[in-house]
């Protein structure tokens, strides 16, 4: 049996198997060049437009911009976990891990947990079945439709009346009961003598993880006039809230392969659209969608249709959700149901087929966003200048330029104003009186690329961007990412770099600029471009700066706002001045200003 940690066991999958052998498995590939083209398995390709370099060990599609390396591919394509890959994979090349794998003590520590978690699990499920027929348990889940096989599949269970059950449980098992307190099991009562159960007369939904382990449980109450209704375990070593869904363990191959997740609020919700044969469906966990969330939910599919009640609170959950989709580059779809109805309910009053047109015909988050603001317009809700600076907020977030002009004609169309001034107010990024900020461009342009691409060669030549500070000239998000990781953590090794990022668009974006660097050929040289590059970014920054801020004085001669006019014009003089002192260049006010 070998002995391997993750980073040890990567190389070594990497050494036995070639990248190529792995992908011609999944689709046609034929040599060209000094590599190879395939057609890209995960979008509708034609023409081979994967390209796939067996001494780089990695792959990229320049159409859907998949890419990678072994390990990447293969977790994409299987709809796989991280460790679900390294072990299956490792069989592939024959690689012995067994249970002798080195683990780090924290790991260690989190196998402990993830066993108490598992065994209290059990507990439940075993009090749930002796319950069912006689007490409210079975009569709660029999109201809402779970059927005794999807009770099962979801190891649904029931924590009993009484105040230390579970503590009794523990105990009788030689559960060390600190560990059990840790994970938000149990109590310690008042004055530190002795433990309570957290959960007591609820119907308990265990929390699986994508690996398949029980990381936390919620329970809910089955007598309507207790609170609260719902009880969630606490964050704990093992259990993030932010990062964890409810029901994507057992409906990511559903997702996958429909392309699209409905996201809902609740255990229930989920649990009756899965009993209803709608299985592509998560749920959040009592806590607001977040950026992680989306980053997991984004390697089974980029599709994603949001069902919220339709209730204000439903409303403004929606609203909320939006800016964290947007900055992840998604745009998702939005159902708002009828008022007085979630999910179960309109399943079961209204009907499945109702509830699969509705998803079907959901408009973007985006168009349902617009016409709020019209409606709101409409209504006498808010002057225009409100609703212009709500659509304004909305359309510069979008990355896509076609997406971004296409909103913005059917925003101008819907709010009755010309389509050149909603794009003149996003251009400048100013609207309504709002603090300047300065857009900060989330795709790479060509110089950034140019450095990206010398440091994943070269990562040695670092010191030349500490020297010159030029983390400050990258305003591409995801390079600024990618370069901090190289410059400040010191990480050069390409496997170990990948690995870094749990993020598929950094994946994809370090994939892209080795498979595109072979004119980089030699340290010497990529030094010399590495000081033009960045006296280009250092000039292109100051032309965007400069070109910002005539812009806001325009506007602000416009507005006759002669304190802001002063202002701009003191920020522009100073930014002159800086830049002439960086160049070497005398102090000269530019004529007009």
């Amino acid at each position: 049996m070998g002995t391997f940690n993750s980073e040890e066991l990567v190389k070594e999958i990497k050494r036995r198997l070639s990248i190529i052998d792995l992908v011609e498995n999944y689709t046609s590939i034929k040599k060209s060049g000094n590599g190879y083209i395939a057609l890209c398995p995960f979008h509708d390709d034609s023409n081979p437009s994967m390209h796939i370099d067996e001494q780089k060990g990695l792959y990229h599609c320049f159409s859907c911009g998949a890419g990678g390396d072994i390990i990447g591919f293969y977790m994409r394509y299987n709809s796989v976990t991280f460790p679900e890959a390294l072990t299956e994979l490792a069989k592939k090349a024959n690689i012995e891990i067994g249970t002798t794998q080195t683990q780090s003590p924290s790991k260690s520590k989190h196998t402990v947990l993830f066993k108490i978690n598992s065994l209290v699990s059990k507990y439940y499920q075993a009090v749930l079945k002796k319950n069912k027929s006689t007490q409210s348990p079975g009569a709660y889940l029999e109201a809402r439709s779970i059927s005794d096989e999807v009770i099962d599949e979801f190891a649904l269970g029931y924590a009993p009346e009484g105040w230390d059950n579970l503590v009794k449980f523990l105990n009788s098992k030689k559960v060390p009961l600190n560990l059990a307190e840790k994970l938000g099991l149990i109590v310690n009562k008042k004055g530190g003598d002795g433990f309570y159960d957290r959960f007591r007369n609820r119907v308990m939904f265990p929390i699986i993880n994508i690996d398949g382990k029980v990381v936390g449980f919620g329970g809910r109450i089955i007598q309507e006039e207790e609170q609260p209704k719902y009880i969630n375990s606490p964050e704990s070593e093992i259990y993030k809230k932010r990062k964890n869904f409810y029901g994507l363990y057992k409906a990511r191959e559903y997702i996958r392969r429909e392309d699209k997740a409905l996201l809902v609020e609740g255990y229930t919700d989920f649990l009756s659209l899965y009993s209803a044969g709608i299985k592509n469906v998560v749920a959040t966990l009592g806590t607001s969608l977040t950026r992680d969330h989306l980053i997991l939910l984004r390697r089974f599919t980029k599709n994603v249709v949001v069902v919220f009640d339709g209730d204000p609170a439903g409303n403004s959950a929606a609203m909320k959700s939006l800016d964290i989709f947007l900055q992840e580059g998604m745009i998702p779809y939005v159902v708002i149901l009828p008022v007085g109805n979630d999910p179960d309910s309109f399943v079961k009053d209204v009907g499945r087929d109702k509830f699969i047109e509705m998803i079907n015909n959901a408009p973007s988050l985006v168009d349902y966003s617009i016409n709020r603001v019209v409606s709101g317009l409409l209504a006498g809700g808010y002057s225009l200048d409100n609703g212009l600076r709500q659509v304004v907020d909305i359309v510069q977030q979008l990355r896509d330029p076609i997406d971004r002009n296409r909103y913005i004609r059917i925003a101008a169309e819907r709010m009755g104003v010309r389509e050149s001034d909603m794009m003149s107010l996003i251009k400048r990024g100013k609207h309504g009186g709002k603090p300047r900020n300065p857009k900060v461009s989330q795709t790479a342009g060509s110089q950034e690329r140019l450095l990206l691409g010398i440091l994943l060669k070269y990562p040695e030549l670092s010191e030349v961007v500490i020297e010159n500070n030029a983390a400050n000239l990258i305003s591409a998000e995801n390079v600024k990412l990618i370069v901090d990781a190289i410059v400040t953590n010191d990480i050069r090794d390409v496997s170990k770099l990948l690995l870094h990022f749990e993020d598929v668009k950094v994946q994809e974006l370090i994939s892209e600029i080795l498979m595109s660097s072979d004119f980089i050929t030699d340290k010497q040289s990529a030094s010399k471009m590495l000081v033009g590059c960045l006296d280009r970014m250092r000039k292109n920054k100051y032309e965007e700066d400069l070109k910002s801020l005539r812009l806001e004085i325009d506007e602000a001669i416009r507005s006759k706002d002669v304190t802001l006019e002063k202002r701009l014009l003191e920020e522009l003089q100073e930014l002159i001045k800086q830049n002439n002192r960086k160049s070497g260049e005398p102090n000269e006010e530019q004529e007009g200003w």
